[in-house]
């Protein structure tokens, strides 16, 4: 007889079985992106990448760019708060 799960522990093991979950977290760090930073530097946005634990964001606006460097920790604390887990640890921005 087989063991019911419910179909929230199928799709986990799912993502791990074909190695997606990386490639899912990324797209709720997308989604949320607005939501964390903000409509002004939302629009702005014109790449979001994560690669490991490390995210790469590129804006359109030179002075908004310059601000953000300086806003990086605050920005991984907001996105690792968001998202309930640590999913990044350094931020490049271009």
């Amino acid at each position: 007889m087989k063991k019911e799960r419910n179909i929230k522990d199928v799709i986990d093991s799912m993502y791990e079985k074909y190695k997606m979950n990386h490639k899912i977290t990324e797209l709720k760090l997308v989604n949320a992106w607005a939501e964390i930073t903000g409509p002004l530097i939302s629009n702005h946005t014109t790449e979001i990448r994560l690669v490991g634990k490390t995210l790469y964001v590129s804006f359109d606006n030179p002075p908004l760019k310059n601000e953000m460097m300086y806003r990086r920790t605050s920005l991984i604390d907001a996105i690792n708060l968001a998202l309930g887990i640590v999913v990044v640890e350094k931020i490049f921005i271009k």
